[in-house]
């Protein structure tokens, strides 16, 4: 599966002293109507937990420049002091400022899959970051840019109605 390029995210629930977070790239929607999405966490993640007692979680899209906070949020931090960031109150949960965008949900169910849980939440609220960035790519292990090309070269492609 490192052979999938996949977005970033930051999972996150609760607030204040009792906020948690953690990294999670296994997110993909399941449902337009209702609108549902899954995300897939690791059952030793102490976010599992508290997820069962909130009932509710934000799904915050990383941009490129954050690729910082994915090594925090994934327990993979070395330096002394923390990166910078901040999470605001939001109707849909914990918000991370600066993310690309973030989906906020309501706890519908938990299924086990394995060593993970397969959480399943209804979209009740969406936020699109305010500047156009570019998202955090994961792809074999790494992290990547997105590479985006202006739109004069971008060639065409042409359908056919045969």
């Amino acid at each position: 599966m490192g052979l999938f390029a996949t977005g970033v995210t930051v999972v996150a629930t609760g607030s204040g002293e009792d906020l948690r977070a953690m990294t999670a790239n296994a997110v993909t929607s399941l449902s337009l109507e209702p609108a549902l999405l899954i995300c897939c966490l690791s059952k030793k993640a102490k976010m599992t937990s508290r997820l069962q007692k909130e009932q509710g979680f934000s799904v915050n899209i990383l941009c490129q420049e954050q690729q910082d906070l994915s090594t925090y949020f994934a327990g993979g931090w070395k330096d002394e002091t923390r990166p910078d960031f901040e999470f605001v109150p939001w109707q849909g949960g914990p918000l991370l400022q600066g993310c690309a965008a973030a989906i906020g949900c309501e706890l519908v169910q938990m299924l086990e899959g394995g060593d993970h849980w397969i959480v399943i939440g209804r979209v009740v609220a969406l936020c699109e970051g305010a500047v156009p960035t570019n998202p955090l790519i994961f792809y074999r292990g790494h992290y990547h840019s997105l590479a985006t090309k202006p739109a004069n070269e971008i060639p065409a492609i042409w359908y056919f109605d045969w």
